[in-house]
């Protein structure tokens, strides 16, 4: 099936990006990232609280410049959201 497998390709491709992301933000925020993707050349990234917003933008420069040091295509701007109703509980 053609369509499934673009989807599954979509979805392998977002876990990688969420994954690159987990890797390289700063230790406290990583179990709150809920999940990263593209838009663009923007990146969005999608966190479980909104407490955690700051910090994320705080941290972008470093975030972006490491991204692309692995290889990552150029970002224009990171976008900081919140996925309401979850909660991740810390570890």
């Amino acid at each position: 099936m053609p369509g499934l497998d673009a989807l599954e390709k979509r979805a392998a491709t977002a876990q990688s990006l969420t994954d690159k992301v987990r890797h390289d933000l700063p230790e406290p925020l990583r179990a709150h990232l809920v999940a990263a993707s593209r838009r663009g050349d923007d990146l969005v990234v999608i966190m479980d609280s909104g407490v955690w917003t700051a910090r994320v933008r705080y941290a972008a420069r470093t975030l972006k410049a490491r991204l692309e040091a692995r290889g990552e295509p150029a970002i224009g701007k990171l976008l900081v959201k919140v996925r309401a109703g979850l909660s991740t509980p810390a570890t």
